[in-house]
């Protein structure tokens, strides 16, 4: 059976290595059998069946993580659809295994990273063993998203918003269980809007989509940037190669974040202190500086000062010494870009 756990947004969770051996397939069939039937390609292997499901109940929007094997059928027949009489698109987002789905004639293989849209309201065989994201959509919300009628069923789009939603939903699964109430309204509409745009790249749904578009963007560049900081090339125009946009468009991601430039030089000049602060001896600050792309010392001495409020000489570092101070000596921020 499904666990509900506490959370601010409602979630339960289905994990078959919970139950006692041998009875995880008869479980999870017996919680599918209104609206799927479902059984195994190789019926002698269902003692290693397992399953793990996590679903959150957002505004409107069913959405989770599943991970099955081995290779499982499931049909979804005109019985199961009188039975349950759910209105809904399913949005699956393959991110490892085999995924193969015949939505009422539309033959899908998909690819890590591919996502399928398939019609509750109509028939449905597919054969899985994998790790995926699963979104169920209200028919209207996705519809009213659309700029015109279109019939869905074993959609699956191959082009750059298609791509983005796949990170989208990564960072939104991981969100969630922290979420507020207040949030989910626009954590759903932004998912929607993304979808749409997967679907049917217009001007309108593009504009709608754009803050979830400008997020995963976003993600990327920061993490590219985390990833090179120690590189000469490392600059706007490598970002825009990197992340295939033009300059205006990554300029308007950072413009919250002060400017691409000065994004880098701030992680530069914080991977420096956090490598001063983690060392047990003294390093050379000048090489560390050079290295992480301040070419003048003087430079490196003014922007590390503005950005911390001392010097590089004095940021406290893991010495025999450190042990004598006194604890207020380790600031809040050290421990803070620890995280990173």
């Amino acid at each position: 059976m499904f666990a509900v756990a506490s959370s601010p947004v409602p979630q339960i969770r289905f994990d078959s290595s919970s139950l006692p051996a041998g009875t995880a397939l008869d479980r999870w069939r017996s919680n599918l059998s209104q609206s799927w039937d479902m059984s195994l390609v190789d019926e002698a292997a269902s003692p290693h069946f397992h399953a793990d499901v996590s679903m959150w109940r957002m505004d409107g929007l069913l959405v989770g993580n599943a991970n099955f094997g081995p290779t499982q059928t499931r049909m979804r027949r005109e019985k199961n659809i009188r039975a349950d009489q759910l209105d809904h698109y399913r949005v699956l987002l393959m991110r490892s295994g085999e995924f193969h789905c015949d939505a009422d004639g539309a033959q899908v293989s998909l690819a890590p990273g591919q996502f399928v849209v398939t019609d509750m309201a109509l028939p449905e065989r597919s054969e899985s063993a994998c790790a995926s994201a699963v979104a169920y959509v209200p028919r209207d919300m996705l519809d009213n998203a659309l700029p015109r009628p279109m019939p869905l069923h074993g959609v699956s789009p191959r082009n750059a918003c298609a791509g983005l939603l796949g990170e989208h939903l990564s960072a939104l699964l991981l969100g969630l269980p922290s979420a507020t109430p207040e949030e989910l309204p626009f954590l759903t509409q932004a998912t929607v809007n993304l979808i749409a745009a997967s679907l049917a790249s217009s001007a309108e749904n593009q504009a709608l989509a754009r803050p979830a578009i400008d997020n995963v963007l976003l993600r990327r560049a920061r993490k590219h940037v985390e990833q090179h900081l120690t590189q000469d090339e490392l600059s706007a125009a490598q970002l825009c190669v990197q992340l295939k946009v033009s300059r205006s468009t990554l300029y308007r991601l950072f413009e919250p974040l002060g400017g691409v430039a000065q994004y880098i030089k701030e992680r530069r000049l914080a991977r420096v202190h956090e490598i001063l602060s983690q060392s047990s001896e003294r390093p050379h600050i000048a090489r560390l500086a050079e290295s992480h792309g301040f070419k003048s010392a003087a430079h490196f001495s003014k922007a590390f000062r503005e950005q911390f409020g001392y010097s590089a000489r004095e940021v406290p570092f893991n010495s025999a010494q450190r042990g004598a101070r006194p604890r207020a000596s380790v600031r809040f921020d050290d421990w803070l870009s620890s995280l990173q």
